[in-house]
């Protein structure tokens, strides 16, 4: 019966030593985390292999995920799919959406989301300073040139050109208008005052005026003058002398420095506050976004994004060595906690490592029940 107890202790010991030593070797895959040290000597197997070997791990972990499992040809791959740039455009197009419906101006919505304020008044400022100081050094640069210097030839012979057709088609109106209805009526009214005007004597002349008809007389030779080749050359020929005189002065004939000031600041106002969400964006979003939304979500977000998926599947290799996954890989699991690491890793495999331990604990009782049938039966 002795024996038979002695046999029983002798494998329970084998358990108990098979299955502690296999959980002491897996705690010393990380514990201890540092060296030991008793004066001088190193404690052996201190520290734990893990903490050990940490550095070559993460190099080798930074390789293989770098060659192995985030390679530019699979993300590539994932960009070919669309899949990720679909969702990326709706989540793009919803943000668009909810900032088109601010009841703030764009000025706030970017204080508040980017902490910099009046950033688009600067931007105004800048805009309309550096428009203001433009016009000023162009005027600067031409006021003292004649016209005839910069204008272009082409519009300078266009203009000549032009004036005869100018000079036919006004001749041709004004004669109409002398002739009609209205225009006679202007006639006799000018000369009904010019003869009141000369006193009482010329009452006599004013109604004799009037029943000779005098103002048709007027408007019949006005409107023959006014067709005469004669009349039209004239006209051209003073016309022409007009615009030849006008080109050969230049500009600061015409506008004096103060003036210029006033109309350069007048025109940058204008043009700065007409030009599309420059000269909105200092009302609320809500109330002048809404016109730019189907231009944004049909035209800018996709081209936006085919743009970006063309840039990232040409330059994938390029971008991901820029990032450098190796390294990054290899810093993560240098700086990790062990104790995290520990914790996470006995918490994915708790069962794997719990049967490591019963197996252990199997084999060290079958190695002590043969051990003591062979000590208590036949030695």
């Amino acid at each position: 019966m002795n024996e038979w107890i002695l046999l029983v202790i002798i494998i329970l010991l084998g358990a108990v030593i098979g299955g502690g030593t296999n959980i002491i070797a897996i705690r010393m895959l990380f514990r201890p985390y540092k060296a030991w040290f008793i004066g001088n000597f190193h404690v052996p197997f201190t520290p734990g292999l893990i903490p050990k070997r940490r550095e070559e791990i993460a190099e080798n972990l930074g390789r293989l995920v770098e060659t192995h499992l985030v390679t530019p040809e699979g993300m590539q791959e994932k960009i070919s799919e669309g899949v990720l740039f679909e969702e990326v455009e709706q989540r793009l197009k919803d943000g668009i959406k909810e900032l088109l419906e601010e009841d703030r101006t764009l000025d706030e919505w970017m204080e508040e989301h980017l902490g910099r304020k009046d950033q688009l008044l600067h931007f105004r400022e800048t805009i309309e300073t550096g428009l203001q100081d433009k016009l000023r050094s162009l005027f600067n640069d031409y006021k003292h040139r004649s016209f005839e210097e910069w204008v272009p030839e082409n519009l300078i012979g266009a203009v000549e050109r032009k004036i005869p057709k100018v000079i036919d088609e006004t001749a041709r109106k004004g004669a109409e208008w002398i002739g009609s209805e209205s225009g006679q009526r202007e006639i006799d009214r000018m000369l009904t005052n010019y003869l009141h005007s000369k006193g009482n004597m010329t009452s006599m002349f004013s109604r004799m005026a009037q029943r000779l008809h005098i103002a048709e007389m007027i408007s019949r030779e006005l409107k023959r003058l006014l067709l005469e080749k004669e009349t039209k050359e004239l006209m051209e020929e003073l016309l022409m002398e007009e615009w030849r005189g006008m080109l050969q002065s230049t500009p600061s004939e015409y506008i004096t420095e103060e003036k210029l000031n006033e109309q350069v600041e007048r025109m940058t106002m204008t043009v700065v506050g007409r030009t599309p969400v420059i000269g909105e964006w200092s009302e609320p979003l809500s109330a002048w976004s809404g016109r730019y939304e189907e231009l944004l979500n049909k035209t800018v977000v996709p081209s936006v994004m085919a743009s970006a998926s063309m840039i990232l599947s040409r330059y994938m290799k390029s971008i991901m060595q820029r990032i450098g996954i190796r390294e990054l890989v290899t810093k993560e699991v240098n700086t990790f906690p062990l104790s995290r690491l520990e914790e996470m890793l006995l918490l994915i495999a708790k069962r794997e490592l719990k049967m490591i331990a019963i197996l252990g604990a199997l084999i060290g009782s079958f190695v002590g029940l043969i051990q003591g049938f062979l000590l208590l039966f036949i030695f």
